[in-house]
């Protein structure tokens, strides 16, 4: 499970592109990412409750802005999978 929390391309702030998550899901969302292009440009920035989980790239980065890296933030460092 993940969630979208910023969308840095200036579209529709209200686009998330994840599923609806209640308030009792998104407290077990503990691990940052981030949804790059292959410039390096950080297009979104959201949680999910796996840190090592490629659908938000594959789901919605991918398909909805040509993302073409994610990384999750471990360890004071952000990871590229």
């Amino acid at each position: 499970m993940w969630i979208i929390t910023e969308d840095k391309t200036g579209c529709d702030p209200d686009r998330t592109g994840a599923a609806s998550v209640d308030h009792d899901q998104a407290a077990k969302l503990s691990y940052r990412f981030r949804l790059l292009d292959d410039d390096g440009e950080i297009y979104y920035e959201g949680l999910s409750d796996n840190d090592s989980d490629f659908s938000p790239l594959d789901d919605f980065g991918e398909p909805d802005a040509g993302c073409t890296e994610i990384q999750y933030f471990n360890a004071g460092i952000w990871e590229v999978l």
